[in-house]
């Protein structure tokens, strides 16, 4: 029977890429968006590849919509045996003309979906003693970012979340970890640049390690994760590329 894995996010530039890579490797993917549209295009894509793939409709942020889509999906896969958080929104404005609405949106899907997401799958897990949990950070989580400080806040409370949830978890033989990229091209990345030549002096411009975090390096980074070695490897945040 494949493994199961639930992506949320999974219509998504980074999800998608993490549920084509995983689909790839065998496993059940289960595509938990709320773009219905996107996300059904892509399951179908990946069933075209010879993939197995179903979308699920959620709203990471509610907690009814999450205990549908866990409840949903295992009703249809039997099992779930890994999670990757990968809902993800942000933006960019200063602190000082930030409405109160735009930090509470930014916090309601990157930190409480990641929250309500991880509780609801993490009971199912303890009952079987075994699963995987990995959380999609950010670089800026560790080294802030101006004009996107609640977008920073929101990836350093999934980093310190991530801790203490392993911490729990470890005694039932679930691990959980997060991934902390840098710079990705995504749609969601270039919101806010205003053109080709603004998001190329962001490539140029080097950091210790030069370049953008690639797609592949996320999606590589999360198969090991994911596999027989990383068993008892948890709690850690792991950064991809050092961030700008």
């Amino acid at each position: 029977m494949a493994q199961v894995v639930i992506v949320t996010g999974g219509a998504g530039g980074i999800g998608s890429a993490i549920c084509r890579g995983l689909a790839q490797d065998g496993m059940k993917v289960v595509l938990a968006d709320f773009a219905e549209e996107a996300g059904n295009s892509l399951a179908e894509e990946i069933k075209r590849a010879g993939g197995e793939a179903l979308f699920e409709k959620v709203d990471v942020g509610d907690k009814a919509s999450v205990g549908r889509m866990v409840e949903s999906a295992l009703a249809r896969c039997s099992q779930i045996d890994f999670l990757i958080n990968g809902a993800g929104v942000m933006s960019r404005i200063p602190v000082q003309d930030m409405p109160e609405e735009e930090w509470d949106r930014i916090m309601r899907i990157n930190l409480k979906g990641t929250f309500l997401c991880s509780q609801a799958v993490a009971r199912r897990m303890v009952q079987r003693k075994a699963g995987r949990i990995v959380c999609v950070a950010s670089g800026r989580g560790v080294a802030g970012q101006a004009r996107a400080a609640h977008y920073a806040a929101s990836k350093a409370g999934v980093i310190a979340f991530t801790k203490s949830l392993a911490m729990e978890l470890a005694p039932h033989n679930v691990t959980v970890n997060a991934i902390a990229p840098g710079a990705t091209d995504t749609p969601m990345s270039r919101a806010g640049v205003s053109s080709d030549e603004e998001w190329k002096k962001r490539e140029a411009v080097p950091p210790l390690m030069g370049g953008l975090t690639t797609k592949e390096e996320i999606v590589g980074l999360i198969r090991y994760l994911l596999s027989e070695p990383a068993k008892y490897l948890t709690g850690q945040t792991f950064l991809l590329r050092t961030p700008r």
